[in-house]
């Protein structure tokens, strides 16, 4: 999923966010109110999960905005406040989930979980499939010519964004933006890597498919010279 993480203490938002990038989301971090709510109105997250207390505007004022402007993704609110009056609050000003501070990280993931499943963007998306690759984000799996293969979640959010888009080429500065959620935090050499395992593990798999899809199954992933990267040709035309 692309989360939205906004959270002020920034040692808590980069441990969230990493642990939530280590189980396959992207996931978008911002420290300030007024930033995060011109963002949620711009761009459609699969869910939110927003502290109440924070710079510039609070985070019930930036739901209630967002709500006013018809912005329907899940959001979870996050806050020191434990009383039942700012629950309530909380709730009526739009937040479809609430957990007082502290909590666990198991519990946070769990509730990630099942806002997720009742996000209705996530609900649109459904298993994708080109030539003999298929993905299923919400169960989270990859086959190639039937058979699940294994992927690190960088991976699998790069190969979803490529079959999602398959005539698109994507610039290093788009991946950066889409996979890692910034283009400020990856290197190129990151995003290379990632590429260059994708392409020997999906070349791997085809191997093992019975047709042949292509000359050179390392070219599944095709590099455009001076524009960025997109699925092979060959593969598309074999879904007309």
């Amino acid at each position: 999923m692309w989360i939205l993480l906004v959270e002020d203490e920034k040692q808590l938002a980069s441990s969230l966010k990493r642990g939530l990038e280590e189980e396959g989301h992207v996931v978008e971090m911002m420290h300030d109110g007024e930033e995060a709510e011109l963002q949620g109105l711009v761009n459609d997250y699969d869910m939110v999960v927003l502290d109440w207390r924070l710079p510039n505007r609070d985070g019930k004022q930036i739901l209630e905005h967002w709500r006013a402007e018809d912005r329907t993704f899940p959001v979870l609110m996050l806050t020191a406040l434990g009383d039942l009056d700012h629950k309530v609050s909380g709730l009526d000003a739009g937040a479809d989930d609430y957990m007082g501070k502290p909590f666990s990280f198991e519990e946070l993931l769990a509730r990630v979980r099942a806002l997720g499943r009742r996000s209705p963007e996530m609900q649109d998306k459904e298993a994708v499939s080109v030539g003999p690759i298929e993905l299923d984000s919400r169960k989270h799996w990859v086959k190639v010519c039937d058979i699940e293969r294994s992927l690190r979640p960088k991976e699998f959010i790069l190969l979803e964004l490529l079959l999602n888009e398959p005539e698109t080429v994507f610039s290093k500065t788009q991946l950066a933006e889409r996979v890692w959620g910034s283009a400020y935090h990856v290197s190129d050499n990151t995003i290379e890597a990632t590429i260059s395992t994708l392409r020997q593990k999906l070349a791997e798999s085809f191997e093992e498919c019975e047709e042949e899809f292509m000359e050179d199954n390392s070219k599944v992933i095709e590099t455009i010279r001076g524009a960025g990267y997109r699925l092979n040709n060959n593969l598309t035309q074999t879904e007309e």
